[in-house]
């Protein structure tokens, strides 16, 4: 049906139905077109889009770890992104040519001193740009005649940047101090490089295959150590063995003394008896002799059996010394022993904690995946973008 063939009042109706539908689509168009203008917007300021960024370099023996988009750290804070790594020329005297950003308030830090220092990550090889923040106070700069550079700073609030000029002034240099960066310039920052972690374990590995040797030559002395103290020990139950004998002679000797030390008690005995009748004056000549012979006799026996007594002791004295220092000897060579296993003990935790630690890799992988799904899903959700997900029919 032609809309002239339709009444005037149903087609006032229809014109208002028109306005309406029209005015209802304008309204869900700005509302979209504002929606995606915050989204750009809230996106650029997460990401930092309106942050000033001030551009350094550096050079680094090798790439090894580094790569384009990682994050460059200051104090545990990430202040920036590695945004170029490229080789230098064969003919220049570098390596390798990193560059990197400084992003917003983080720049008022950067100063002529300021360093960079490359860190090692993981024991994947993985390796960081860290940032040293500088002092302006301990070092001044020689401008050579040239305007110095002013201090630009990022004011708090609506990010636009402020020129200032540091208070101090150094009297003898006749020169001011100014930071590291200006605008639209890109400036070298030194680089304190270290090894990536691979390297340090592999030197540790060689550090500890080259010990090895070692180690078994102090396992073999402490075996021919225990083997000596097994023979000594043998060779001190062999001489105590050899002095059971002269301690039963001795003990012969001893006993052979007792009826001889009797007969001698009843003689003098006798002889301190006034009325006895074996007085000095009765005692015969011969009598006489023949006991000072065996006096002296049992004198000189004694004085043999002490020296044998004395010699032995100094014999066990002295064995008692050896087998203390061989002890001694023994506990300074098992304390050495213990202390190097306590030192392998430790590089094999440091190690494992480093192979824990990779686990967070994965997971940040595996949420970055999940968010893409999701996004993606919200799409096709979407009745903007509905169409665009549709799958075509098979004929």
């Amino acid at each position: 049906m032609a809309l002239h063939d339709l009444t005037p009042n149903l087609r006032t109706r229809l014109t208002r139905v028109e306005h309406a539908v029209g005015l209802f689509v304008a309204v869900a168009v700005l509302l979209l077109i504002s929606g995606f203008c915050y989204y750009l917007y809230h996106t650029a300021k997460t990401k930092g889009w309106y942050e000033v960024k001030a551009p350094f370099f550096t050079y680094v023996d090798s790439a090894t770890g580094l790569h384009q988009g990682d994050a460059v750290m200051m104090m545990g804070f990430e202040v920036g992104e590695i945004t170029q790594i490229t080789a230098e020329a064969p003919a220049s005297g570098q390596n390798v040519y990193v560059e990197f950003i400084v992003k917003g308030k983080y720049i008022g830090y950067m100063w002529t001193d300021s360093k960079v220092r490359l860190s090692a990550g993981d024991i994947l090889g993985n390796r960081g740009i860290e940032v040293l923040k500088g002092n302006w106070h301990g070092n001044w700069i020689d401008d050579q005649g040239r305007d110095l550079k002013p201090i630009y700073v990022q004011e708090n609030g609506d990010g636009r940047l402020l020129q200032m000029v540091t208070k101090e002034y150094n009297a003898e240099k006749k020169e001011w101090a100014y930071t590291n960066w200006n605008p639209g310039m890109i400036y070298y920052m030194q680089v304190d490089e270290a090894p990536a972690l691979t390297e340090r374990a592999s030197s540790i590995v060689g550090m500890a295959e080259t010990a090895m040797p070692s180690i078994l030559s102090l396992t073999n002395q402490v075996q021919e150590t225990l083997e000596v103290a097994n023979a000594a020990m043998s060779n001190l139950n062999q001489r105590i063995g050899q002095f059971e004998p002269i301690l039963t002679n001795v003990n012969s000797v001893v006993a052979g003394f007792v009826p001889a030390s009797s007969n001698v008690s009843i003689i003098t005995g006798n002889l301190t008896n006034a009325n006895g009748g074996l007085g000095q004056w009765l005692l015969p000549t011969n009598l006489a002799n023949e006991t000072q012979l065996t006096l002296g006799s049992a004198r000189e026996t004694l004085a043999a059996a002490t020296s044998t007594l004395t010699n032995a002791s100094s014999a066990l004295a002295q064995l008692n010394s050896s087998v203390g220092n061989t002890d001694t000897n023994l506990a300074l060579l098992m304390f050495q022993v213990g202390k190097s296993l306590d030192n392998l003990a430790l590089i094999t935790s440091n190690l494992n904690a480093q192979v824990s630690n990779n686990t967070n890799m994965l997971s940040e992988i595996s949420d970055a995946i999940r968010h893409t799904d999701e996004f993606v899903q919200g799409m096709k959700r979407f009745w903007l973008f509905r169409s665009t997900f549709k799958k075509k029919k098979q004929e």
